[in-house]
């Protein structure tokens, strides 16, 4: 049926654009540290450490909010939920881009990650609600693998930006953005097909999930934190989403210039390519969950094992990289971290059903925003431990971060193969 002839398409592809455009912002502040870390520590006279520590305070709020946000979609509905947290995203990134002192940045990027902390959750949850069950690892993949291009442009765009008009004001603009945005959510997103008048897309015979009450949601907690499988996934689920976004949210850009003697703005054209392999890599391991394996547990292993790979390299091969394996390296990192990471969500899917999405997801989405927050200032230790040199931290400091790196995934590794397939998923046809 054609597009303009189809109600329920129609609507539901105008909610999952505008769902596409709020996430774009999630790993563009998560990731724009890296291309301003070095003007930060030059203007406000800080040391990596300080500068770990005020990239980590985005990932504090954003954790503490996971399991709320995701009660929150549960309950309230993320009609109401996403407009108001977006909005105090935008302000959070307008005071980030005016303070003048460290307090008033650390204000600023913790309220940007409270801000942005509901977008996936809620965003998973409409997806459920306006598509059909069989699609949902499909569309939450392309979903996630759309905040690629907020990875794309928080690195080389946003590299390019400050150049011209310097970090404050790259800020001051995001928050314009941020604000049209949140008032656009308001004005289109409904919470159900329903409330527009249309038919589910769960068909006659299985009613789309009504909303949680309170005590619903406290036995789906209950239930959650006592499945051994659940904490097995979250185990596989923080250790890619934390190495990723601790590496290439914030040191890939000074590895790449203090090892590579890239230029910020050359730095920034190689972690480009990490929107890319977002962009690609959520679609391909939605496609190889649902279609090739028809099971979680194989893409799990397949991705943990490929980013252990990738810092066991990052080890042993040192400086003196051709261009082309540059990009190459930071194209993988992200197809095999963030965009693995539909897979844990699809995993809770089977696990609890649709009424536990919200809950469920924000639960899984809690713990590594706190393992990014402890990573990137540790990090930042490993690194000055070894001293600094005139040109920055030499290769082999960075050998030493990467080992640290390789060992997490490794941790993943584990919990990937020790979790059991979802029986929803390994009985469904």
């Amino acid at each position: 049926m054609p597009l303009r002839n189809d109600p329920l398409a129609r609507h539901g592809l105008r909610i999952f654009l505008l769902l596409c455009l709020a996430y774009l912002f999630v790993p563009f502040h998560r990731v724009s540290p890296a291309v301003m870390a070095v003007d930060i520590m030059r203007e406000m006279g800080i040391g990596a450490p300080a500068m770990g520590a005020l990239a980590s305070v985005f990932f504090f709020t954003f954790g503490c909010m996971q399991l709320p946000s995701g009660l929150l979609a549960d309950s309230l509905g993320p009609r109401r939920t996403l407009p108001l947290f977006f909005f105090l995203a935008g302000a959070g990134a307008l005071l980030f881009g005016l303070s003048p002192a460290m307090t008033g940045l650390i204000a600023g990027r913790a309220l940007m990650g409270f801000g942005v902390s509901v977008v996936f959750i809620c965003g998973i949850k409409l997806i459920s609600r306006w598509f059909a069950p069989q699609a949902f690892a499909r569309m939450s993949g392309v979903y996630l693998g759309m905040g690629g291009l907020g990875l794309i442009l928080g690195s080389g765009p946003m590299a390019h930006l400050i150049a011209l008009v310097g970090w404050r004001t790259s800020l001051i603009l995001s928050a314009g953005l941020t604000f049209a945005i949140s008032a656009a959510l308001w004005f289109f997103v409904r919470d159900t097909p329903e409330e527009l008048g249309l038919a589910s897309p769960f068909g006659a015979l299985q009613p789309a999930p009504s909303r949680s009450t309170p005590a619903e949601l406290l036995v789906s907690v209950r239930l959650i934190c006592k499945s051994r499988d659940f904490w097995l996934i979250a185990l596989w689920f923080f250790c890619q989403f934390s190495i990723h976004m601790s590496f290439g949210g914030l040191w890939g850009g000074p590895y790449l210039m203090d090892v590579h003697g890239l230029t910020r703005t050359e730095a920034g054209g190689v972690m480009n390519m990490m929107g890319l392999g977002m962009l690609a890599g959520g679609p391909f391991t939605g496609w190889l969950s649902d279609s090739v394996f028809r099971a979680r547990r194989p893409v799990m292993i397949l991705n943990a094992l490929a980013l252990a790979g990738l810092f066991a390299l990052l080890c042993l091969a040192g400086g003196g990289w051709p261009r082309f394996a540059l990009y190459a390296w930071f194209f993988a990192l992200a197809a095999c971290g963030m965009g693995s990471l539909s897979v844990g969500f699809a995993s809770v899917r089977d696990l609890f059903g649709d009424k536990a999405t919200g809950t469920g997801g924000g639960l899984l989405n809690t713990f590594p925003s706190f393992g990014v927050a402890l990573f990137q200032p540790l990090t930042g230790y490993i690194l000055e431990s070894q001293g600094r040199g005139p040109s920055g931290f030499a290769p082999e400091a960075y050998a030493l971060a990467g080992l640290f790196y390789a060992g997490v995934a490794l941790a993943g590794l584990a919990g990937a193969l020790l979790a059991r397939e979802p029986m929803g998923r390994a009985q469904r046809p």
